[in-house]
């Protein structure tokens, strides 16, 4: 019986970890922000600036993090990065000003992004070169969404019967006796033969200076900062919007929904991105958000808020897992883990100001108010993504250029 391909195993553990990771650090982000502005000791647009701070800080690490695959062993930069988004969301309970609120939600987004998409991305585009990659990569990040299914559901719970301080250290510890192990297990790059064998297949490597400089990445990026934007604004506060007119239970299943659908069509999308190409799907996707965005700010029954929030899940997977997949297509393997990092700090403005927006939005008029801006905000999205085209232009990069 032939040995099952390490690449899967990694996928497998992959699963686990972005579960873990964005369960705790994702998805959880409208329960902690119910949570830790409900006693008044923090309003929702304080919170608000401190999900930004986590997203951020996560965004700039992740330029670091990138440059460091190649130099230190991955399990370990992905050890190190459980351990400090552990203790940072442990402690979150025990904050108590503003600045110590901020600091944690930073420092959670630094450790965790040595667990997260970064780390994640680069390891399948690694191990699966060809045909297999997006099956992988879909299967892999099937864990962002994952989390959203199993953990913030279980975490809502808890703080719908126990403060909030004793929950964070229950939350902390899991964060990181679940995620060090698997990354000690699984979690490595293909050894040097296996490296050099999908290093013949690039056609030409990008140096980093010439990738950045292409309308298509120019484009594409300020794409995904829109888009995350609405995107992670809509996550952030959707448990708070569906709980201030519909109760716990459909806040709860609000956010189910969007992480099943979010489940679902991801598996889907995976399976379809072997037949059509990665910007025809994507611009579908773009739609989908901007539609599921709009029947939030519209839904005035418990059944609308479940349909459009399913809507805009089924939109969610796939657009973040579009973006590494077809930076990977566009750049080649080798280059692509400084691009990425470079397009996700970017894409990070979007996602940092996600939350702050809404929740100024929200502050300003009201929740449908907030979810029209972010499907305003998706529509943009649209627009950009489709003027950027289908890829790069070669002739912009030198093809035998060694510094990517």
């Amino acid at each position: 019986m032939p040995a099952v391909y390490h690449g899967w195993w990694v996928v497998a553990g992959l699963f686990l970890v972005l579960t873990v990771s964005s369960g705790f650090g994702f998805y959880n982000h409208s329960v902690y922000l119910n949570a830790l502005s409900a006693d008044g000791a923090f309003s929702v647009a304080d919170v608000s600036v401190a999900i930004s701070f986590y997203f951020l800080a996560g965004g700039i690490t992740g330029i670091g993090v990138a440059r460091l695959i190649d130099q230190i062993e991955v399990r370990r930069i992905m050890i190190v990065g459980a351990a400090i988004a552990g203790v940072a969301l442990a402690l979150l309970g025990q904050a108590r000003e503003l600045w110590q609120l901020h600091g944690l939600f930073a420092l959670f987004g630094v450790g965790n992004t040595g667990v997260s998409i970064v780390i994640a991305t680069t390891l399948v585009t690694r191990w699966f070169p060809g045909r297999n990659r997006s099956i992988a990569l879909s299967l892999a990040s099937t864990g962002l969404s994952f989390g959203g299914v199993v953990f913030t559901p279980m975490t809502a719970f808890l703080l719908d019967r126990m403060a909030f301080e004793p929950v964070a250290v229950g939350l902390g510890a899991a964060f990181f006796l679940l995620t060090a192990p698997v990354a000690l297990l699984v979690a490595r790059l293909p050894d040097a033969e296996a490296k050099a064998s999908r290093i013949t297949e690039e056609v030409g490597r990008w140096p980093l200076g010439a990738a950045l400089g292409t309308r298509f990445f120019v484009l594409l990026t300020l794409a995904y900062m829109l888009c995350f934007l609405a995107q992670v604004g809509g996550i952030a506060h959707l448990y708070n919007h569906a709980e201030a007119g519909h109760g716990y239970a459909v806040a709860a299943q609000a956010v189910q929904a969007l992480a099943t659908m979010s489940v679902i069509g991801r598996f889907l999308g995976g399976w379809l991105l072997t037949r059509v190409s990665i910007r025809a799907f994507a611009l579908a996707c773009s739609v989908l958000q901007a539609a599921g965005l709009a029947g939030l700010a519209l839904a005035d029954t418990p059944w609308q808020v479940l349909l459009a929030a399913a809507a805009f899940g089924a939109s969610v997977g796939n657009l973040l897992m579009l973006q590494p997949l077809w930076l990977a297509e566009a750049y080649g393997v080798k280059s692509y883990p400084r691009i990425f990092s470079v397009a996700n700090a970017c894409a990070v403005v979007g996602v940092a100001s996600g939350p702050f927006v809404l929740g100024q939005a929200y502050a300003a008029i009201d929740y449908s108010f907030a979810y029209l801006v972010a499907a305003f905000t998706a529509v943009a999205a649209f627009g950009c993504m489709a003027a950027a085209g289908a890829k790069p232009h070669r002739t912009a990069a030198p093809a035998m250029r060694n510094d990517a």
